[in-house]
């Protein structure tokens, strides 16, 4: 058993991907949202809307079925697609911003449209941000790697190699579309001529022009954003590529833990910027790994997964707790933790985020977690717990908690980070011991205590950490 933990702890260290699954429970009150009025799209040709299998046109255009759509008639907002396949964060500095300058032979490169036309949407596009009460932006895909074969080429053909084969790639870009550049054809083209090591060569500079491109422009087109409209409620779509295309291969994950994924390695790495911005600038990131696609652009059950990622993202406005502001790291966690009823504020006004994160409140929302089955606590006598708390009684009869030699819980002992992930750890395993389920809280142990192990964990955390222990 040990040289098997130990092989699984080298395989999660050498990879550090983790895997999760949707967990869903029955909310205590129905969510209400705010009023926002008009709601407004950002982005490319995910957010567009764009469909793998049959063309529909979803250039600044409401295309039904795709997740605007949903959100728009769920929430019964006034819509404003401004979505465009192609696009990048260089797309979208351009029309919010007065002096951008723009040295790129690329710009507007993916869409059908007119270039004339776009440049002449620029004020329609300032003014529709100015007056959104919600914004969605879903983009950055185009940056790192849709025109990544395009980079190729030009790279290879400033360094003057290859002109036969430069010529050829252009020619199988230009017709293929920038929508359907994901390199299969271009990198086939390659083989085929004999010339791959020498365009994988020139990959490192083709990444870098997408990698800095992304990792330069996402502060500032934030920054436009609000600079239009300081008090609205923007939602940040990540990207995604865990490599799932159909329902089947999704119910199939969890039979598949060992299939790990390069593409979402390097998308983990590519959302990097939106999630630091998310802390800065206090808009929501909404991560969506887990969409289902057709290709490489989600299919119908893919954008309802989106919508609904969206939906459970916004505010609720029955939230009761005033410490809790909306763009905090740690508001979405509890609120999930308040509509699902697992853990309870301090008062009935205070969730009390900084505050010490206890035994006896992880028992109890493990407890819930689990649904607050019928537990005979008569044989289970922990001297420093009146009444014969349940939660503690079950979490020590199931093994994921445990009494000292003297009979105490330590029910107002503050978790460290290392002896929260420990007990979580035992609580999945105890839940459903299996290998997938081993593999899954391997991911999480080792997420959890692999920096400050023997740091305190507030409540705010504590929420965050019991949201991703859900997911396994």
């Amino acid at each position: 058993m040990k040289s098997i933990i130990k092989k699984s702890f080298a395989i999660i260290l050498a990879l550090s991907i983790v895997m999760s699954l949707s967990v869903c429970f029955a909310t205590g009150t129905e969510k209400k949202y705010d009023d926002y009025g008009t709601y407004v799209l950002l982005g490319d040709s995910v957010a567009s809307g764009y469909n793998d299998v049959e063309y529909v046109f979803s250039e600044f255009t409401r295309v039904e079925n795709s997740y605007s759509d949903f959100v728009a008639k769920d929430l019964g907002v006034d819509f404003i697609p401004l979505a465009c396949p192609g696009f990048r964060t260089l797309e979208l500095r351009h029309l919010l911003e007065d002096d951008f300058p723009v040295e790129d032979g690329y710009l507007f490169h993916g869409s059908h449209t007119p270039n004339a036309e776009i440049e002449a949407m620029a004020p329609y596009f300032r003014e529709s941000v100015a007056k959104a009460g919600l914004i969605t932006l879903g983009i950055g895909g185009n940056d790192f790697g849709a025109y990544l074969g395009w980079v190729l080429a030009d790279v290879m053909e400033e360094d003057g190699l290859l002109t036969d084969f430069v010529n050829k790639a252009k020619a199988l870009l230009q017709e293929k579309g920038v929508e359907s550049d994901s390199l299969d054809e271009f990198l086939d083209l390659a083989e085929t001529m004999g010339v791959l090591p020498n365009v994988l060569a020139a990959l490192p500079e083709a990444l870098s022009y997408g990698i800095n491109s992304l990792f330069t422009n996402w502060d500032p087109m934030i920054e436009d954003i609000y600079r239009l409209n300081p008090d609205v409620t923007l939602l940040v779509i990540g990207m995604f590529d865990t490599g799932i295309k159909t329902e089947e291969e999704a119910e199939a994950k969890e039979k598949a833990v060992i299939k790990l994924s390069i593409a979402q390695a390097i998308v983990d790495f590519a959302n990097g910027p939106m999630k630091e911005g998310a802390e800065k600038y206090g808009y929501t990131f909404v991560d969506v790994t887990g969409t289902t696609c057709d290709e490489t652009h989600p299919n119908v059950a893919g954008h309802r997964f989106i919508a609904d990622k969206i939906l459970e993202a916004l505010p609720d406005m029955n939230f009761p707790y005033t410490d809790v502001k909306h763009g905090k790291t740690y508001y979405q966690a509890v609120a999930y933790m308040y509509e699902n009823d697992i853990m309870q504020g301090t008062s009935a006004t205070k969730f009390s985020p900084d505050g010490a994160f206890t035994k006896v409140q992880l028992a109890e929302a493990l407890y819930a977690i689990a649904g607050r089955p019928e537990i005979d606590a008569s044989d289970i006598n922990a001297n420093d717990v009146e009444d014969k708390n349940p939660a503690v009684a079950w979490a020590v009869k199931k093994g994921i908690m445990a009494l000292d030699v003297a009979g105490n819980f330590h029910p107002d002992e503050q978790l460290t980070r290392n002896g929260l992930a420990l007990t979580l750890f035992n609580a999945a395993l105890a839940d459903n011991f299996n290998v997938a389920t081993l593999i899954r809280a391997l991911f999480f142990l080792i997420g959890h205590i692999s920096l400050l192990p023997n740091t305190s964990v507030t409540r705010g955390a504590g929420a965050m950490t019991l949201l991703d222990y859900i997911k396994i």
